[in-house]
This record gives C-alpha cells, sequence and structure tokens, in this order.
C-alpha cells in the first residue's frame, strides 16, 4: 500500500511530483491510462466521487502493476467524503497508490492525515 499527501501551496509544484510518481507506477504514464482515476485541482469532491475511488480500487489492473487515484486538490474533499474514504485508505491493496495533493493539511480530518 502507498498512499502518499503532497502539502505545498503551488499547484505546479503538486502536479509535478504527482507526474513523478505516476510515471514509475504507470508504464505510458498520463492520465488517459485505464488503471488511473485522476481528479483534477478544480474538480468537485464529494461523497459521490469518493464512491467512484472505491469502486475503481475493486477491480483490477488493466495493464499497470495496481489501480492509481489522484486528487491534484484533496483539500476540497468535503467532510463527509474525507468520513466516506477512510477505509479505502487504510486497506489498500499492496499494489495500489493513493495520491492526494494539498496546500495545507489543516483541510483534513486528523482520522485522514493518521492513515
Amino acid at each position: 500500500m502507498i498512499a502518499k499527501l503532497l502539502i505545498s501551496h503551488s499547484v505546479e509544484r503538486r502536479k509535478e511530483e504527482i507526474s513523478k510518481l505516476l510515471a514509475f507506477h504507470l508504464r505510458g504514464g498520463g492520465t488517459n491510462h485505464p488503471d488511473l482515476l485522476h481528479f483534477a485541482s478544480d474538480s468537485k469532491l464529494g461523497v459521490s466521487e469518493a464512491k467512484k475511488i472505491k469502486d475503481h480500487y475493486s477491480l483490477k489492473p488493466y495493464s499497470a502493476q495496481g489501480r492509481v487515484v489522484v486528487l491534484e486538490d484533496g483539500g476540497q474533499l468535503t467532510q463527509e467524503a474525507q468520513n466516506a474514504l477512510l477505509k479505502t485508505i487504510e486497506e489498500l491493496g499492496d499494489d495500489s497508490l493513493f495520491i492526494m495533493g494539498a496546500d495545507s493539511d489543516a483541510k483534513f480530518l486528523p482520522t485522514v492525515i493518521s492513515r
């Protein structure tokens, strides 16, 4: 299991670090990879998106080593969505990658940070 929280005020810096991680974990990289679920920094992140993330991890990888979810700005997650993702984050498979970028960890519930 790999879960990463990238803290930087610069959205560009977060995108750069996310790209590096994706290049390492996904052959061919890019945001159109079938094993990647990507939410841009301007995405609304509510409970329905948390369900999409859970569903994404429930599938077997198509061509990569595992399944990947990227939230460019995880600080946009509502508290309800964060609570809905707790078990998912905690129980990621060995071949799963979950990347959240944020400008501060203050927007996250303490239970999310601890995972």
